[in-house]
């Protein structure tokens, strides 16, 4: 006859083997890795990014970019409707 302590060794013995299979598995499971490391790589060169145009270069240089374009343009519309006889907009 089993006695109930043996009963719950075997229980415990079984339950810690099952444990080191998962434990195991998990260790030598590689999915997932390589985004893991696209994810922190991407965090490491947005802080980069962050560091380097936080003083604002950047968008002011784009907005004067963008407000010299626009007034060629403003400028090529205007010669254009002269030319043609019409009154510019102003």
């Amino acid at each position: 006859m089993i006695k109930p302590r043996e009963i719950e060794v075997n229980m415990l013995l079984n339950i810690n083997s099952k444990l080191r299979n998962i434990r195991n598995k998990f260790k030598l499971d590689k999915r997932g890795v390589t985004a893991v490391e696209y994810a922190i790589i991407a965090v490491a060169m947005s802080s980069i990014i962050l560091l380097v145009f936080k003083q604002g270069s950047l968008q002011n240089t784009l907005s004067g970019a963008m407000s010299k374009i626009s007034t060629s343009m403003e400028s090529a519309n205007t010669t254009e409707k002269a030319s043609e006889g019409e009154k510019p907009n102003s």
